[in-house]
Formats: C-alpha cells, structure tokens, sequence
C-alpha cells in the first residue's frame, strides 16, 4: 500500500482506471498497465481473493471489510515491514480487556461526505460523523503504548476536533435527533408546541363524555390525522359535531372529525412545529457547514478507523489459524518452515457446520512443507505423482508471499523468512478459453509469455506443469529455454513437471535444484512431503503393476520410459536411497552433536561448581587463619589493657604495639582479598555478605570510609568491606557452609 492516507480501494479503482487509458505498447504507462493485469491474474490463481474474504470476516465494520478485499500486496520493504509490525503488535494486545477499538457499526463515510454538492446532512448523518470524530479520540489514548511503537505512531495522526466533536455531542442524540439544547430557539419552540398539544389533549378528555360527542364518537382514542389531533366519529353522526373533517377510514365507516373548539389551538400549535421544523433545518445547515469545513480531516480520521479495523482483523485471522510473524527480509532468501496453505487450514478447520474452527485438528490434516530458496539456489523443479501435492506446493509459496507483502501473518513455524518480491507471476491450472480459441497449450504459452516479459531478479515466479499440453519432443525444449531465461536473470521459480528432461536439467545447473514429492510405493499413495535433492516420478507403471497390469507389459513400458526419460529409474532409486541414508545419518549426527552439547555444558556447570567449592573451602581456611590471629591479638589486647594508662616512653610504646595489633589483623589474607575484593566492586555487582547468608546487589560505594550499601530483601543496607566475601558462595552453601563471622 502505499500509505496510510490512501484507502486500498482507491488505489485498486485507481489501477481500473489505468488499464483503461489507451497508450503505445511502447509506452511505460501501458507496460505497466500489463504488469498489472499479470498480476491481477497470479493472485486470481493463487486464490488471494479468497483469502481476503477470510479475513474480512473478522472486520467489525463494512468498510473495514471492502478495505481488506481491495489489499494488495506492497513491493516496497519497509511499508511492508511497518504493516507486519502493526499486526503483530494488535496480535499481542488483543488478549488484553482494555483493548476495545468499537468500531462495530462504521459507515462508509465519504458516500456521505462527497467532494462537491450542498446538501444538508441529516441527524444520522451527523451522528455518523461525530461517532468518527469520537472513537478516534478515544483510539488514541488506546494506541499509544511504550510496547507498541508502531500503533503509537499511527496514533499521533488521530488528531482530535473538540469544539466540532462537542458541539455534535450536544446538539444531537444517539438516534440521531436533534436535542432541545441545539438553540435556545428550538427548546422554546418545542415548549410552546408541547404546551398546546397539552391543552388540546386536556379539551378532549373533558369533553369525551359530554353531549353531543359522547354518541357519536367510535372511542375515547385521540387519533392525529395530518398533524391534528382528531375524534374517530361514526359517518352517520358527522352531522351531530362540528369541526372540519381531517380524514376518513378505509371502509368509509369512520370519519376523523377535528372538533371547531381546538381548530384555533390546532393551528398554533401546527405553527409551532412549523416553526420547530425551520429552525431544525437551520441547525442542521449550521452542523453541516461546520462539518464540510473539516471534511479533509474527517476523513482522514475515518481512513485510520478503517486501517485499524483491516489490521484487527488480520491479527483476529492469525489467531484463528496459529499464524506466526514471518522475518521480512532484504535480498534474496526465503525460508518457509512447516509452511501450510492458509485455505486448507481454513476448510479443515471448517469441516464440520455448526461447530467452532479446530485448529488442532486442521493442522493434524493438512502435510506442512519446509522449503528453502536463496541465490545458492533460486531455481526448483518439483516432479512427482499426480495429485501428490506438486501444485499445492507452488500455491502454498505464493500465497505466503503474496499474504507477507500484505501485513497478513502467515500458518508456518518461527524463523519463517520471506522476502518482499516486486512482483508474484504464477501459471497454474488450465486456462483454455473457447471464447479466444485457445487451447490448454496456447493458453498456457500466453501467460508464460507474459511471466518472461515481466519478470525480474526481484520476482517470483510459479509454473505449474511447464511444457506439458503438447508433443513433450518439443515442449521439454521449450520450457528449458523457458528456464534458461529465467535462469540468466536470476529470478526465483518454482516450476512442477512431468518432463524427465527437465529433471536432468537441475543437474546442468549449479543454482538449479531438483525436488519431488514423496510417494509410498506400498501404500501406492503420495505423503505430500517436499523433497529436496532428489527428483521424483510420476509412478504410474509402480500403480499399473499393483492394480494387475501384465508383467511384460510393464517391463516394456519401464524400457520404453527409461529410454525417453533421460534418468535411468536405477539411478534415481539409488539416490533415493542415498537420500534417506544421508537423512538418517544426519538425525544420528544431530542427536550425537546434541549430547555432546550437552555433556560440554554440564562439563562447564560441574567446572564452575567445583571452582566456586574450591573458591569456598580457601575462604574458610583463610577465615580460620584469620579468626585465630584475631583470638591471639584479643587475648594480648586484654593483658595490655591490665597496665592501663602509662606515662611517658612507655605509654608511646603500648600504643604504638596497639598498632602493631591492628596492623596484623588488617594484614591477614582474608582482611586484604576482601579489601581488594571491594574496592574492585562496581555499582550492580553481586558480592556475598556471610553474616546475612544472602548474594546481594551492590547500590553505592565509599571506598574513603570502606563501606558499601547493598540491597538485601529490597532493602538498601550499609555494610563494612570488612564483611563481604572475596569468593561467591558454591551450590548448597546454605546447608553445610555455617558461617558466624560479623556476628
């Protein structure tokens, strides 16, 4: 799409209008218009009309709805990207109680607000404006989220119109009628109306039982005949009740007579609303006025109500269907894993009427596909039996390209990569037209013809049976020169066959690969499986042998086709073999370099352990170190302190051995690794406090005052350097490492 302000519809009326301009076929205009309609016509054959109906069934409004049918796939990568993160980020949210867009019932607002013409827009019209004015108001503050970047950004283009939004809000109501506080005017009006229906509803229940009118009337029910109030009076007693006759019944038994005593209060009363009539026409103008003078911006507020319905329910479908977020990437890569095709999801799912989508079945049912296509290899031919899945193949890559390119999550596994290709051309299924006078063949040569003129190194390309609906003399020579073309550009084909030809043109090509699709000769039925490496074959002499076909007439046959296939059955038996060999002692490989990961890592895990014991068990022993230095310094400390205060020399001697004490203890091993320990320490380091027995965080260090404020329980905690541990604590320490040290 190319961007937010523009409706997808326009653009695809926009493309109409294009093909319809008459140019050279020289001219760029119509090369593109051609482009265009190959298109159009590749994403008809991969059914990407039919997974938008899809997805517009989760759209809460028409609009959103018609905006989802007329998506068509972007070519540029970034706007494609913007749009895969917008739903994936709805996709995250959309659990959440709070998200509530409320855009059920939104209405195709430019049909009411066209370019030109003076209409004046009525209570619901206006209603259905100020509903757009609100709910983008309301979006907004919805939107914007510190998780959700890109809805945040779409949120800054909802700008509010407050004096317009409030002045609807109180000029009309939910029904779309126009309130009493519109004008002062329209309440006084209104007022005045209201008393005089009152008085003229007041005669008639006095009067009902009153002579003359008591026999004459049909009933006591007050009934309105163009906007007068009217007693039902039996034809054969009009004469017994004055008053204009306002109506008759169907039958003609009954006339509605408005009596001569409220014919002067009828009359103001009808000017009344006469009057309230002129002064609501005025206020819609008014309304009307105020609302064309915004209508760029009210529309530019309704376009992102209806984006956001359309990216809702793209994330409601992937939901749905277990869809992931592909990796859009730049290059040449794709990479689909366990890839399935949406549509066939969907219908399984569906199975059964009146019964909700099981998604969990639907996978079981439908064979996911894992292909992979880079500038090593950018050309596949797929071969294998009928109805064995070949054109599902192509169709499934596709329409995962086609949908990635549109924002649209796709039904694959995590670390799908899909890259954003400028064009989709496909040529599958049989196109003979009776009304052209084509047949299968020229039908296909036509749009193939097409794909050629098209097709870029930044294309996709999917041919389904190439060559086939002719002689295969000279259909295989055709649709290699065919792949050669393709091949020189370097553009990405997919192409299915029944040429042997063509298998051994895979060999002849370095970035040329073939594959099939795995048949099961016992069960002589396909399992739909890609794969890669090996070609396939169509098995139609293995079915023939089954089924009862003579020996001999097999044997010939398998002789004949070895002759024209070019690849000897022998052969492709034997790489078959080879394969699933290969396969085999790759999944051995694999559980082999997955054990050995493993018993490295738990190598490491017992290495660490057994450093961090080691660690442990050098810390106590330099604890017991220092705890006896300490025992002996306390012990001396208290035969000194026996002497006392001493005079003179011998009082500086006793303290200057006071400070040979202190220097001992500081100068232990243990006092000096937790000095270093600490002064080593960075705020967000853990280090281990023994007399706490806990690994905290470290907030702040004073390495002036040696002290250090840790976070112990969510709680910041002043501790010496002389109390932390120069070593972590090993595994368990809670059990056998006893330490009382701080205590």
């Amino acid at each position: 799409m190319s961007g937010r302000e523009d409706p997808a519809r326009n653009k695809r009326s926009d493309r109409r209008s294009r093909r319809g301009t008459r140019a050279t076929p020289s001219s760029s205009s119509a090369r593109t218009a051609n482009l265009l309609e190959v298109s159009d016509d590749s994403q008809r054959r991969l059914d990407y009309g039919e997974i938008l109906t899809c997805i517009s069934g989760f759209a809460s409004s028409r609009p959103g709805k018609q905006y989802i049918h007329a998506l068509t796939p972007d070519h540029d990568l970034e706007r494609a990207r913007i749009q895969m993160e917008e739903t994936a980020e709805v996709c995250q949210r959309l659990g959440q109680s709070s998200w509530q867009l409320g855009l059920e019932g939104l209405v195709d607002l430019p049909s009411i607000l066209p370019d030109s013409g003076g209409t004046v827009l009525d209570g619901p019209m206006l209603k259905s404006v100020w509903q757009v004015i609100d709910r983008s108001r309301r979006l907004k503050s919805l939107l914007q989220s510190e998780s959700s970047p890109r809805l945040s950004d779409r949120s800054t283009l909802l700008v509010d119109v407050p004096a317009l939004r409030e002045r609807l809000e109180s000029s009309i109501d939910g029904s779309g009628e126009i309130l009493d506080e519109a004008s002062e005017t329209l309440a006084r009006l209104r007022s005045e109306s209201c008393g005089l229906d009152g008085e003229i509803r007041k005669w008639f229940a006095d009067h009902a039982e009153k002579a003359p009118w008591k026999k004459a009337l049909q009933g006591h029910v007050v009934t309105p005949r163009h906007g007068r109030f009217c007693w039902a009076i039996r034809t054969e007693c009009k004469n017994q009740v004055r008053g204009v006759v306002r109506g008759e019944s169907s039958s003609g038994q009954t006339l509605f007579i408005e009596p001569e005593p409220v014919i002067r209060l009828g009359d103001r009363s009808q000017r009344a609303r006469a009057a309230e009539q002129h002064e609501i026409q005025r206020i819609l103008a008014r309304l009307t006025q105020e609302v064309r003078s915004k209508r760029p911006l009210i529309l530019r507020l309704w376009n992102q109500l209806v984006q956001m319905d359309s990216i809702e329910a793209r994330a409601r479908f992937a939901g749905e269907l277990g869809c992931v977020i592909p990796q859009l990437v730049e290059g040449r890569s794709i990479e689909l894993l366990d890839a399935r095709h949406p549509l066939l999801l969907w219908r399984e799912g569906k199975a059964r009427p009146g019964t909700t989508f099981d998604l969990q079945s639907a996978r079981s049912r439908v064979v996911p596909m894992t292909l992979s296509m880079n500038p090593g290899r950018y050309q596949v031919v797929i071969t294998g039996p009928n109805t064995g899945g070949k054109t599902l193949v192509l169709k499934t890559v596709g329409l995962l390209s086609l949908m990635a390119a549109s924002g649209i999550p796709v039904p694959a596994s995590e670390g799908t990569k899909i890259p954003i290709f400028d064009s989709v051309l496909a040529d599958i299924g049989d196109e003979q037209s009776l009304e052209q006078d084509l047949s299968t063949f020229s039908a296909h040569v036509t749009v193939v013809a097409s794909i050629l003129r098209h097709s870029t190194s930044r294309s996709l390309v999917l041919l389904d049976e190439l060559g086939s609906g002719t002689d295969p003399l000279e259909g295989a020579p055709l649709a290699e020169a065919v792949l050669d073309r393709l091949y020189e550009r370097g553009t990405f084909t997919l192409v299915t066959t029944h040429l042997g030809r063509l298998k051994e043109y895979a060999y002849r090509r370095r970035k040329c690969e073939n594959a099939s699709m795995e048949f099961d000769p016992v069960k002589l039925a396909p399992t739909y499986r890609v794969v890669v490496g090996l070609p396939g074959r169509s098995n139609a002499l293995v079915i023939a042998e089954r089924i009862g076909m003579p020996a001999d007439v097999v044997a010939s046959a398998r002789e004949g086709s070895r002759e024209q296939d070019g690849v000897d059955p022998g052969v492709v038996d034997a790489m078959e073999r080879a394969q699933k060999d290969l396969e085999r002692r790759a999944r051995e490989a694999e559980k082999h370099r997955v054990e050995a990961l493993r018993q490295r890592q738990e190598g490491s895990r017992r290495e660490q352990e057994a450093q961090k014991t080691r660690g442990a068990l050098e810390y106590q022993l330099e604890r017991i170190e220092e705890q006896k230095v300490t025992t002996m310094v306390a012990q001396i400390r208290r035969s000194l302190d026996q002497l006392g205060e001493l005079p003179g020399d011998k009082g500086e001697m006793l303290r200057q051995v006071y400070r040979t004490l202190d220097d001992a203890l500081a100068g232990t091993d243990l006092a000096q690794r937790r000095l270093d320990t600490a002064r080593s320490l960075s705020k967000g380091d853990a280090v281990f406090i023994p007399r706490f027995q806990q690994v905290c965080e470290v907030c702040k260090i004073n390495k002036e005052k040696q002290r250090l404020v840790v976070i112990i329980n969510g709680v910041a905690t002043d501790v010496s350097f002389s109390d932390i541990s120069w070593v972590l604590p090993p595994p368990g320490f809670q059990v056998w490492w006893d330490c009382d040290e701080g205590l």
